[in-house]
């Protein structure tokens, strides 16, 4: 199926207010698509009409009841042919100050989310297709100091994905995953820290790829028969299969670099 520039098609994106959630939001509606956008603000910065989507769900994924009314207000508007589940929370923490309620809001918004929201759509999809991009992070891949909760939260939504990839073969259903590297964006700056609070001024600046990037990147996706993308430098790619094949050599150099 051909789902470029169709103006009959309906995506819906979390976490669509700011970062690579935003830039899909304007990716879709250049493309012509029809575009429900989920995030727990109203909008993004600096908002106009041209970057709104077309119908936007102030929701916040965390609580499961909001996740349930999000998806009722989707299916009054229609039946999404493109969910992208993006809508995802920083964590910066060791393991020792890592608060259960902390653990457990970043897993409710990172992996439960896409969890419940996928299995609600499958009770109502009555034989019609279901196409989900699930937006991981390279973080899955390996482990980091400081990053355990946030990084386990992506292995567990790519491990899942992965999963249901397999029992959806032979069907009509399709999911992919997507693993973003460095992505210059705010996620740092609205990452939570020990004690819940948001980094803010204090987050280090780093800087990848552009979100604009990362989504006409992700806009070719859904034509791809390939499962996972992983969007990174070819050094990055490199240091991926060196963590496969020598995990010792691999985190001893990135000890050393810490």
């Amino acid at each position: 199926m051909d789902i470029f520039g169709n103006m009959d098609q309906v995506v819906w994106i979390t976490g669509g207010s700011q970062g690579i959630g935003r830039a899909l939001v304007q990716e879709y509606r250049r493309k012509g698509w029809t575009v429900i956008a989920t995030s727990r603000q109203k909008s993004g910065p600096q908002e106009n009409d041209e970057d709104l989507a077309h119908f936007w769900i102030q929701a916040d994924l965390s609580q499961p009841e909001a996740r349930q009314e999000a998806l009722q207000r989707v299916l009054a508007i229609g039946w999404p042919d493109l969910v992208i589940f993006n809508a995802g929370v920083g964590h910066w923490a060791p393991v020792s100050a890592t608060k259960a309620a902390d653990a457990d809001y970043i897993f409710q918004v990172n992996y439960w989310a896409a969890v419940d929201l996928t299995y609600q759509l499958q009770q109502l999809q009555a034989g019609r297709p279901l196409h989900i991009v699930a937006v991981t992070s390279i973080a899955a891949h390996f482990g980091q100091r400081k990053l355990a909760t946030y990084s386990a939260t992506k292995a567990a939504l790519r491990l899942w994905a992965l999963s249901l990839n397999e029992e959806w073969q032979g069907s009509a259903n399709r999911i992919q995953v997507v693993s973003p590297g460095v992505v210059t964006t705010d996620i740092m700056r609205n990452t939570l820290d020990r004690d819940g609070n948001r980094l803010g001024d204090r987050a280090k600046s780093h800087h990848g790829w552009s979100p604009e990037k990362v989504a006409q990147k992700l806009y070719a996706v859904p034509q791809s028969a390939k499962f996972e993308h992983i969007f990174a430098s070819f050094s990055v790619r490199l240091a991926l299969i060196l963590h496969d094949l020598c995990p010792r050599l691999f985190y001893t150099l990135t000890r050393r670099r810490s």
